[in-house]
């Protein structure tokens, strides 16, 4: 039998390849440990870091502010598997991190992935639904909100063909978050029974996506209740009726009690006798033209030039709501509107948003002889709000009337896209005329990305060093420490 050399044990190189065998073996425990622990607090907690510039991957803080409130629980519902949704195109990546954001901020939202394809059960739960894969269902014992797959993301095509692509995930989501958890919804109208050319498809959207529960009421044949709490007039292409004012006006003075509002939307003609009437009751004429910026740097437009330009917020209360008051907000084929007073008797009106001092008003009935060089220039009212005041128990009340010049900023491309402040003005001006308080307003994030272009020398260069110079280095110093421990 071969004896043992106890000596060896003894021996320096022994002592030293137990220790590397002690060390390696914890090393490598301790590697295991912490990815068991990493998965565990990724499953748990948001600790995933956003490096982009405008934190794309990352909700708001107005969500994060709200999730941390909530006392009720939410179940958010993606009807898709988790990995196909994930990698369903180049934008949902994005829309993914932020619905399992929710989760992350609050222990009351739960996220489930489950396929409406595979699940065809799930359609049982919502009858009144048509569900398609990759649709998303938010819901609490109160009520649910379906989502659109379709409204996760918007394009926007500018007159000079170029598309942006925008995300409306977390707008969508948390607007459906807090439809699903509000006690008191508001309720705002859409007047119909007459003939307009204007749409107010776009605005609806915007209404609904931050918590308006939006109906139509038919002037023709029915009373304006006073459940809602702003109504909405496109100008229609017939002048309105006496009958028609009055229910207008009734709803507006609420037996007294006042708190109503009104938008009114120019479709860019001269109103009839009693539209033009009621509206001059509440201090507002529209002009019969058209606004023309005449200076090229504040055009956005190189198919129709001056009529569609940047605008500036004239109220300063209002400015000071705005989500980001850097972004323009932009007019187009506005017709402008004269305030016929400041304050009268119970009655004021104020300026919100006004075109540059280099605009000058192009009339209807222009011809090809008009020449907009040779016109006075001067800044001019796009969208003013008339007030009648009342003091009731001391307090003061009022109901508005808001006169937007241009139907045009309000369409879903204007109101949508990211580069603009159209939507950001607009949902906040209806929402201080209703009285709306702490509102969160979320708006879309703009989903273009920077590209990298290097030359094919850098490529060679970079080539060069990634897949041989590196792996070389690596080599060598592996090399040098196998002879060392070789000689220990």
């Amino acid at each position: 039998m071969k004896r043992i050399n106890m000596r060896y044990f003894h021996s320096r190189r022994f002592k030293f390849g137990s220790l590397a065998t002690v060390i390696t073996a914890v090393f490598v425990a301790a590697i295991i440990l912490i990815n068991v622990v990493a998965g565990l607090l990724l499953d748990r907690f948001p600790i995933s870091i956003d490096l982009t510039a405008d934190n794309r991957f990352e909700l708001t803080q107005d969500s994060i502010d709200f999730l941390a409130g909530l006392e009720q629980d939410v179940k958010i519902t993606v009807l898709a598997d988790e990995a196909t949704f994930e990698n369903a195109g180049v934008y949902y990546k994005q829309i993914y991190e932020i619905i399992r954001d929710y989760a992350q901020h609050s222990s009351r939202v739960t996220v489930e992935f489950r396929s409406i394809t595979k699940n065809p059960g799930l359609a049982d739960d919502y009858p009144s639904e048509q569900l398609e894969e990759g649709d998303i269902i938010v819901e609490t014992d109160k009520r649910y909100r379906k989502i659109d797959n379709g409204s996760l993301v918007s394009v926007t095509t500018t007159s000079y063909g170029t598309s942006t692509y925008s995300s409306q995930a977390e707008q969508q989501v948390t607007s459906a978050l807090m439809y699903v958890t509000e006690s008191n919804i508001t309720k705002a109208a859409l007047l119909t029974g007459l003939l307009s050319s204007i749409d107010v498809s776009g605005l609806q959207e915007l209404l609904t996506s931050n918590v308006y529960d939006v109906t139509s009421v038919n002037l023709l044949t029915e009373e304006i209740s006073s459940d809602y709490q702003v109504v909405i007039l496109p100008q229609p292409t017939e002048d309105l009726t006496s009958e028609q004012v009055e229910k207008i006006n009734a709803y507006l003075d609420n037996d007294g009690a006042f708190g109503k509002s009104l938008l009114f939307i120019s479709n860019g003609t001269t109103p009839g006798t009693v539209l033009k009437t009621f509206l001059a009751d509440w201090g507002i004429e529209m002009q019969s033209g058209t606004v023309y910026e005449m200076n090229e740097s504040n055009m956005y437009s190189t198919t129709y030039g001056g009529y569609i330009s940047g605008a500036t917020v004239a109220d300063e209360e209002l400015a000071s709501s705005l989500n980001n008051a850097e972004l323009p907000v932009i007019s187009a084929f506005a017709t402008p509107i004269t305030t016929l007073f400041e304050s009268r008797d119970n009655r004021e009106t104020s300026v919100l948003l006004q075109s540059s001092d280099t605009s000058v008003l192009v009339p209807y009935d222009a011809d090809e002889t008009f020449d907009p060089s040779a016109q006075s220039q001067s800044a001019m009212n796009l969208v003013v709000e008339g007030r009648k005041l009342r003091s009731i128990d001391g307090e003061m009340v009022s109901s508005n009337v808001i006169a937007f010049g241009s139907a045009q900023m309000l369409t879903t491309n204007m109101l949508n896209y990211g580069g603009y402040g159209n939507g950001d003005f607009t949902i906040t001006t209806i929402n201080e005329a209703s009285g709306k308080d702490s509102v969160i307003k979320i708006l879309p994030i703009d989903l273009s990305y920077d590209t990298i272009t290097i030359s094919q020398t850098q490529v060679v260069t970079y080539a060069i060093i990634f897949i041989g110079v590196i792996p070389l280095i690596v080599l060598a110093i592996g090399i040098v420490v196998f002879v060392r421990r070789r000689h220990l």
